[in-house]
């Protein structure tokens, strides 16, 4: 009681409801203010473009001050008038207290670097030195070895120091790689600087495709994740400009795929009820698909901007869209008929502009890349080429050792055309005799395969020809055109493609995709061409 009384006494309380205690302020209200204070706001950095300009400036620097001076024919790099300064280092030589013997004996390597003044200007306009010091000319080797106290063993004939430097450096290390400026290719030029100034991507060299062995690696097949496009995989096309697929099949199913090599994912499906699809490909430069068919007299049209099917019906007396192809300019569309007759077709109006007529029974068709002409082949030994502006038949080649063609293909460059026969020979031939010669001697001859080369593709660039045959198990090859050899290493032993029914390439020859009789469309990577 004693204790409780004496802190009573020794405690008193002020105005602000606190008590001190032997010196101690305990505040009831310390807490409160403490954290229900409000707390200080951050000031926020207020945007100055003018700043940002000039520190973008600093970093970056300026694309108009490189191309300014990549244009300046008064740059300050080029030694015009290296004289000038040969002669003032002369002076500078003179009052340093160099002897009159050693500038006369100087003037040979004078005369020697205005010489090289005089002559290099036409040498530096192709490679020019990104930085000059002018001491080097007024730097001697007595001077530098005066200043570090030091004598050199014997004599030496140069007289600059940098001369001195060079020759000792080449003498025990040698010219290094780096240091020769001498290039072969020409790819420096001012277009290509300006551009690597202005932050702007150079195109790509493409390397030639090395011939026996080509760089091929498995992948998830294109439609892995669905299988509901029929037994047989008719179709398989890429689109001309995006990462996308399609594939289509005997159960009228066309699906759209994600190009990546790893999940493919599906990006739409759609169904055709009792419509067998025998062809799909994309048209108008990609915003359409056109859809045929071998047992009905009308197609399908799929665009794909709105999502919508169109059903267009065939002109009279053609019963059937099984073996069709479109005009590289995307206007024509060509028909084999039952009989040797080769309809055109409008193709935004489906409506009919010519007919040809063989004498034999149309079985594959081809138009060249400027869309100007058309090849068509059949069940005779002979090609007939149509010009589609006169729609006359121009020339009638005879097709080497074929009696029965059942592929045709043109290379995307116009310089090929290969044909492949009922009997497993693959004909290489040029393209202007083909269009020219009755008899054109074929380029090269592949009897690779046993069976009729039912299939028959080049890749973009044309340097890869595939050709495939659907009655055998995995009976397909790859032709190096450059050296017309065949790779020897795709397919081997252990691969696996089924009765491959169609082949196709990405429009960057980075894909390969063969669809089979067993509802697959495989997929490969070209390891030696871009993405896609």
């Amino acid at each position: 009681m004693d204790k409780m009384i004496t802190y009573e006494n020794t405690s008193k309380r002020n105005k602000n409801n606190e008590y001190k205690v032997k010196g101690y302020t305990q505040s009831k209200v310390l807490y409160n203010r403490k954290f229900t204070a409000p707390l200080w706001k951050k000031r926020k950095n207020e945007y100055d473009a003018d700043e940002e300009a000039r520190l973008e400036k600093i970093v970056f620097g300026n694309p108009s001050d490189i191309i300014n001076n990549l244009l300046d024919d008064k740059s300050k790099t080029k030694i015009k008038d290296e004289h000038v300064d040969v002669c003032e280092t002369i002076k500078d030589n003179k009052d340093d207290g160099i002897n009159s013997e050693d500038s006369e004996n100087d003037s040979d390597q004078n005369i020697s670097i205005l010489n090289y003044s005089n002559d290099t200007h036409t040498k530096l306009e192709k490679k020019e030195p990104a930085w000059i010091d002018e001491d080097d000319y007024s730097y001697t080797v007595d001077l530098s070895l005066n200043s570090q106290n030091h004598n050199l063993s014997c004599e030496r004939s140069e007289k600059l120091y940098t001369t001195y430097l060079e020759n000792r450096y080449k003498l025990f290390v040698g010219t290094p790689k780096w240091a020769k400026l001498e290039r072969n290719d020409e790819a420096d030029d001012l277009d290509s600087n300006i551009l690597k100034h202005s932050c702007h991507l150079e195109a790509p060299k493409i390397k030639s495709l090395p011939k026996n062995v080509i760089d091929i690696k498995v992948l998830k097949a294109l439609n892995k994740t669905t299988h509901t496009e029929g037994p047989i995989v008719t179709s398989v096309e890429f689109h001309p400009s995006s990462t996308v697929a399609l594939v289509a099949g005997t159960s009228g199913v066309l699906s759209l795929f994600q190009v990546d090599g790893h999940t493919n994912n599906k990006l739409h499906s759609m169904k055709f009820k009792k419509y067998p699809i025998s062809k799909a490909t994309f048209m108008k430069e990609g915003t359409e698909i056109l859809l045929g068919s071998q047992y009905y007299p009308y197609c399908h049209t799929y665009d794909l901007m709105n999502g919508k099917t169109y059903k267009f019906s065939l002109p009279h007396r053609i019963t059937n869209m099984k073996r069709y192809e479109v005009s590289s300019d995307g206007k024509l569309i060509a028909l084999c008929g039952r009989s040797g007759e080769i309809y055109l077709l409008r193709s935004f109006t489906k409506e009919l502009v010519g007919t040809f007529r063989m004498n034999s029974k149309c079985r594959v068709l081809a138009f060249t890349p400027d869309s100007k002409t058309l090849i068509s082949h059949g069940d005779g030994s002979e090609m007939y080429i149509w010009d589609l502006n006169t729609r006359m038949c121009i020339n009638r080649a005879i097709d080497d050792g074929s009696l029965s063609c059942k592929s045709l293909a043109v290379s995307p460059s116009g310089q090929f055309v290969a044909t492949g026969s009922a009997q497993g020979v693959v004909n290489l031939y040029d393209m202007k005799t083909v269009l020219e010669d009755r008899n054109p001697t074929p380029l090269k001859i592949w009897m690779n395969l046993v069976t009729s080369v039912t299939s028959l593709k080049f890749n973009l660039t044309s340097e890869i020809l595939s050709a495939a045959s659907v009655d055998k198990h995995n009976a397909f090859r790859m032709m190096h055109l450059p050296s017309f050899t065949v790779f020897s290493n795709f397919p081997t032993l252990q691969t696996i493609i089924g009765m491959p029914q169609t082949i196709n390439f990405s429009p960057g020859s980075g894909y390969l995709s063969i669809s089979n009789r067993t509802g697959s469309a495989l997929l490969y990577r070209l390891r030696h061409y871009g993405n896609y």
